[in-house]
């Protein structure tokens, strides 16, 4: 039996088996260095012709990449060095076309006929590109996969948006490092932790302690659907403040729709709802004392009333205003001032109960509304007042301001509420209207609202819709009342404004004055009234018995301070042609409260222009005597209420004594109004006033009237 060496090879299998693998055999002997079996398939498979594949088999290395020469000869080294039991090497080998294509060689020495190891390097090449190129590209994914993977883990640990995701029992399988800081845990104790764990402790938008059965993980585990846009905050363990999120959390399912996990997102929104918290404080409470303000105080009174409506109990609106505080906050600066307020508003809190609400409408303007007082109103009364005199004195006491001590006192207006049956803004009037009346009854008090004040107001209200009107219906008029000296000689008269109502009749000075004041109104009657007083001393001009007479003229200070206000009764009186001295303004000391500098600049120019000037009211005001000689006068009138009991009273008279006296050092004229009987004449004239203006001469009458008046004088011998 033969050898495996000695069988003969049959040459022909041979060739259809290799053709068949896809394998180009080839043999080399190492002792000749013959290619004794060249390998042609493969220059065939690069698109060589057969003259270009024996010119490269002589050069096999000149169509090798020259990175896998080092390879091909390093691999032969090996292999006949014994290092390894066959030769294996993977190259790429240049087509025609300019391409590298991979080709793979094994091969391994085999023994001669005579059993001599090395003599003959016997192997196979085949082509590999096909794999090597699909390797490549797995490659090319692993890495690019790998690449993804460190840029997504890099992602998670670099991204501000912070990431958990929990098994479906909630257990945390990962979370990024922003997770563990907002949390407030290393990552390594959040792994495992469940929602319910005492780590945290979540709480709504109100800053209510959740449950673990409303926490976004357990919600969308028990749902299986996404949750979006959650407003939560998270307080750590052993610490008070809260970290507000933005949470999203969504389900990850199989194919079956079983879950799989729940991955929860959430930022940090701590800065944003701090922002939204200041916004809402400045919407909603005062920024100087920190209280609610009118518009919170509105929706809290519609609150109460709701529940007054249900509880049927009573609630009480106490409408606060402080006494002097503008003169304290004038004198001694806004600073000051504002120092003062919160100091009023601690006191008012710390009188009334946590339930009740203290608000500030703004300057020294305070209200408390104070809920389910009883459900009897003499009882919730008296527990009104209780609380009103508790504020009252806690006000009135002594304030430690500007190194100094001061002392202001409160009114107080009630307006007590059952139910709904009025409005927060009538609620609100009536106990504005109430602390008015506070103050007429000598400020430092309490008043309660009654229907009568009501009332008042709303004819108040009527009044004035009808006085702005007046002018353009015609309806004002001026009556004139008669001004004598010592003698009975008529001087002149002063004009005073009357109201004839189309339907009311005529309307007393005492109601639609103060109104006219109070507003703008004041400035168009104003006007029409001096307008009016030009044209009837233009008349008088004509007429010898009036010719002489002066007509005085009442201005308000608002007025008075007009900027035009002397330049538009110059072209009055330029323009009725008055001669000077004919009109007199009378102004009373309210006027030089404020700059003093354009009141004394106003009066110069007047009194450039003829017009005379007197001080009416005088010893009523604050300021007489410190402003007395800074004033360009003429004439100072005494008030009619120090005359009225000048006979009856010392003090009165010692004061129209002292007045005459004044006016007499500053040289000034004096006129009394107010003389109603001959005693007070008398008084008068025996202490050196020479003019007088009362009802013991005339009353106001009508312009017919007071020409008819003055034409009886002359005819009974009067004196002109």
């Amino acid at each position: 039996m033969t050898s495996d060496a000695a069988r003969p090879i049959d040459e022909q299998r041979l060739e259809l088996v290799m053709e068949a693998a896809g394998l180009d055999l080839w043999e080399n002997d190492l002792i000749t260095g013959a290619v004794t079996r060249k390998a042609v398939k493969i220059f065939a498979e690069l698109g060589y012709s057969a003259d270009e594949s024996v010119t490269h088999m002589s050069d096999l290395f000149g169509i090798v990449h020259p990175d896998d020469v080092p390879r091909i000869q390093d691999a032969l080294a090996a292999h006949l060095a014994g290092t390894t039991a066959a030769y294996h090497c993977e190259f790429r080998v240049r087509s025609k076309a300019g391409d590298w294509v991979w080709y793979a060689n094994h091969g391994k020495l085999v023994a001669d006929d005579n059993g001599v190891r090395g003599h003959r390097l016997i192997g196979v090449t085949f082509n590999i590109d096909v794999r090597r190129r699909q390797e490549e590209l797995l490659h090319e994914q692993q890495r690019q996969l790998a690449e993804s993977e460190r840029t997504h883990r890099d992602l998670l640990r670099n991204l501000h948006t912070a990431i958990v995701v929990h098994a479906p029992d909630t257990s945390i399988r990962y979370s990024n490092p922003r997770a563990s800081e907002l949390l407030g845990l290393t990552p390594d104790q959040m792994q495992g932790k469940t929602a319910p764990d005492p780590a945290w402790c979540f709480v709504d938008e109100q800053g209510v302690p959740m449950v673990p059965a409303d926490y976004p993980v357990t919600r969308v585990c028990l749902s299986r659907r996404p949750l979006e846009a959650l407003v939560l905050g998270v307080r750590r363990a052993q610490q008070r403040d809260t970290v507000w999120l933005l949470v999203h959390a969504f389900p990850e399912l199989d194919e079956h729709g079983d879950l799989l996990q729940v991955v929860v997102n959430f930022d940090d929104i701590s800065p944003r709802k701090q922002a939204e918290e200041k916004i809402h404080h400045l919407a909603f409470f005062d920024a100087l004392t920190g209280l609610p303000n009118r518009r919170l105080l509105l929706d809290r009174m519609q609150a109460a009333m709701a529940a007054s409506n249900r509880s049927r109990h009573y609630g009480a609106l106490l409408f606060i205003d402080l006494d002097k505080f503008k003169t304290i906050n004038d004198v001694l600066g806004h600073g000051v001032g504002d120092r003062m307020l919160v100091d009023v508003a601690a006191r008012i809190l710390a009188c009334v109960r946590e339930t009740d609400t203290v608000a500030r409408l703004g300057g020294d303007e305070f209200v408390v509304l104070m809920c389910e007082l009883d459900s009897e109103p003499q009882a919730a009364s008296q527990k009104t007042a209780l609380v009103a005199e508790k504020i009252r004195l806690a006000l009135g006491a002594p304030y430690h301001l500007a190194g100094g001590i001061h002392h202001s006192s409160p009114s107080i207006g009630v307006s007590l509420f059952i139910g709904s049956s009025e409005s927060a803004d009538v609620l609100l009037r009536q106990a504005d209207m109430a602390m008015y009346k506070a103050k007429d009854a000598g400020r430092n008090t309490l008043r309660f609202f009654s229907p009568g004040m009501q009332l008042a107001v709303e004819t108040r209200a009527a009044l004035e819709a009808d006085l702005r009107q007046a002018v353009a219906r015609g309806e004002l008029l001026l009556h004139y009342q008669l001004q004598v000296d010592a003698g009975g000689r008529a001087l002149g008269a002063e004009a005073l404004l009357r109201w004839q109502h189309q339907a009311r009749g005529m309307v007393s000075p005492l109601q639609f004055i103060p109104i006219a004041e109070e507003s703008t109104l004041i400035l168009d009657i104003g006007h029409w009234v001096l307008e009016r007083a030009c044209i009837q001393l233009a008349a008088w001009r004509s007429m010898p018995l009036f010719a002489q007479l002066t007509l005085a003229v009442n201005v308000s200070a608002q007025q008075f301070r007009q900027s035009d206000f002397v330049a538009r009764l110059a072209g009055m009186l330029a323009k009725h042609n008055v001669a000077p001295g004919g009109l007199k303004v009378e102004l009373t000391e309210s006027v030089v409260l404020g700059d003093v500098d354009d009141v004394v600049r106003k009066m110069h120019d007047l009194r450039a222009l003829g017009v005379t000037l007197s001080l009416d009211d005088f010893g009523t005001g604050y300021s007489s005597l410190s402003y007395l000689k800074q004033l360009p006068l003429d004439q100072l009138k005494i008030d009619q209420s120090f005359v009225r009991d000048i006979s009856t009273d010392p003090t009165d008279a010692v004061m129209v004594k002292t007045i005459i006296d004044l006016a007499r050092n500053f040289r000034l004229h004096v006129i009394a109004e107010g003389v109603e009987t001959e005693a007070q004449r008398v008084f008068l004239q025996h202490h050196g006033c020479p003019a007088y203006q009362g009802f013991l001469f005339s009353k106001p009458v009508p312009p017919a009237a007071f020409e008819a008046l003055m034409a009886a004088r002359a005819a009974a011998g009067s004196p002109a």
